[in-house]
């Protein structure tokens, strides 16, 4: 061989190599996550993004027989996000936990919201498992985020008793208790408030933040369920919110 074609043959498994280096990862490493509240509008499009992503997933409902998932790395289970027993059951040994819940509990307190019991069910079986607990994602309530500095909550005119009340403050409560959990590891994600979430397209643009309703040029705050959803797997797969709410908007 001569020098000139030896040098070619060195370029040529150079280049071979910069551009096997230069390729995007195909897929983040695979997670198995347990998804409470699969069957819902919200958690139905969690499902299939984490499908499509390549994790596998096991969803969660009381009447599993209502998730009509076909595909080979999901699987339905029966399950009460508000029962300890079954939680553990269910989440040992996965990698994350989702819960896309918001609606009243056993009555109209906040207390007994169905994000409230979640949260703090998820609180006691993660102490239970310790060092093997699995992170968790909830959905929290746009009402708990601040508007030009004000709380949601406080421009409410919500009747106590109701089950309005009941559901806006229930995720008020979730949110404290997580906060106080500094054991556990815990992301609550906000969407914006009122119908600013809707059915719409993946785009995968959009920003997150923290504590204040995100609002985009046109004065308005919004989120569709497609990118709400896309921001959860990104937090499954790349986790920078532990310990934090964080919304999310265009």
């Amino acid at each position: 061989m001569t020098y000139s074609s030896s040098l070619r043959s060195v370029a040529a498994r150079v280049a071979a190599l910069l551009a096997l280096t230069s390729l995007p990862a195909l897929t983040a490493l695979a997670s198995t996550i347990v998804i409470y509240g699969a069957s819902g509008n919200l958690g139905g499009k969690i499902v299939t993004e984490a499908l499509n992503r390549g994790h596998d997933v096991i969803g969660v409902s009381r009447s599993p027989a209502s998730l009509d998932v076909d595909h080979s790395n999901f699987s339905a289970v029966g399950g009460d996000v508000s029962n300890l027993e079954s939680m553990l059951e269910i989440i040992r040994g996965v990698d994350v936990v989702i819960v896309s819940v918001g609606g009243n509990g056993i009555d109209d307190t906040p207390e007994n919201s169905a994000a409230n019991q979640a949260a703090l069910t998820f609180i006691q079986a993660a102490r239970q498992l310790g060092d093997a607990a699995p992170r968790v994602i909830q959905m929290g309530g746009g009402t708990t985020l601040l508007d030009n500095g004000v709380l949601g909550l406080d421009r409410l005119d919500v009747e106590e008793g109701t089950a309005r009340h009941g559901l806006y403050y229930g995720h008020w409560h979730a949110l404290q208790n997580y906060r106080a959990a500094t054991d556990v590891q815990w992301t609550i994600v906000s969407p914006p408030p009122g119908a600013a979430l809707h059915p719409g397209e993946r785009t995968g643009v959009f920003r997150l933040g923290e504590d204040e309703v995100i609002v985009g040029e046109n004065g308005e705050a919004s989120i569709s369920e497609e990118d709400l959803a896309m921001a959860y797997i990104n937090e499954v797969e790349d986790p920078q919110f532990i310990g934090k709410r964080i919304t999310i908007g265009y």
